[in-house]
């Protein structure tokens, strides 16, 4: 079989051009991770997709991890949107209504949840600067918003405690995703080996309930 001809490279020359090549860039590496994984996303990966030269990703990105962490910026954004906007149209909740909500909505951003679990382990050592000013500050409105968000919802919360809420449940996501999400060979082995499969975490009931107890006890009296 023909090895196909690469797509004609055209360099991106004004900043409306290069600001556009860059969206693609980023927006070929959401769709790469979000069909096979974070880690599988590579500069290579990301240049096919985007339809140009893989030397020409490194114009625009210095690595690999920038773009990812990039997107991880844009995914804390879009995650506190979206649920902050959910949460302003659905009345007030108890302690599990709360998590029920936060529990879903992680489970709507896969994409953000797999990217958190890779972020403080690699993509945050290998990033420029502002990059990672850049992302820090988005995560740190991020959550302000949420704390707020959730003492509308349940007024009992205050923003501090809303702020351990946000930060527990960023925290838990990422581990309890990729227990959620296997890989084929450990699908595989859980059912050839079912006493195994316990392991197998189902992620929104998994969440609500701990984020339930968590609400619960920031809610209720305390033992200090």
């Amino acid at each position: 079989m023909d090895t196909p001809e690469p797509p004609a490279f055209q360099r991106a020359r004004s900043p409306e051009h290069r600001e556009r090549r860059a969206r693609d860039l980023l927006q070929a590496a959401a769709e790469l991770a979000q069909s096979g994984g974070t880690r599988t996303v590579t500069l290579k990966g990301i240049a096919q997709r985007a339809g140009v030269h893989a030397s020409a990703v490194r114009g625009y990105f210095a690595s690999r991890e920038e773009i990812l962490l990039r997107l991880a910026t844009a995914s804390w954004q879009a995650w506190s949107r979206d649920l902050t906007e959910q949460l302003t149209g659905a009345g007030p909740l108890d302690a599990n209504g709360l998590a029920r909500s936060i529990a879903a909505s992680l489970a709507e951003h896969s994409l953000f949840c797999d990217l958190l679990a890779h972020a403080a382990v690699s993509l945050e050592r290998e990033v420029p600067i502002d990059c990672l000013h850049e992302y820090k500050s988005a995560a740190v409105r991020a959550v302000d918003e949420l704390a707020d968000a959730f003492h509308r919802a349940l007024p009992a919360l205050s923003r501090a405690d809303g702020r351990e809420v946000a930060a527990a449940a960023t925290a838990l996501a990422p581990a309890f995703w990729q227990y959620a999400n296997p890989g084929e060979t450990l699908e595989l082995l859980y059912e050839r080996v079912p006493q195994l499969a316990s392991a197998h975490v189902d992620f929104e009931p998994r969440m609500t309930v701990l984020l339930t107890a968590l609400i619960n006890g920031l809610t209720g009296p305390r033992p200090y």
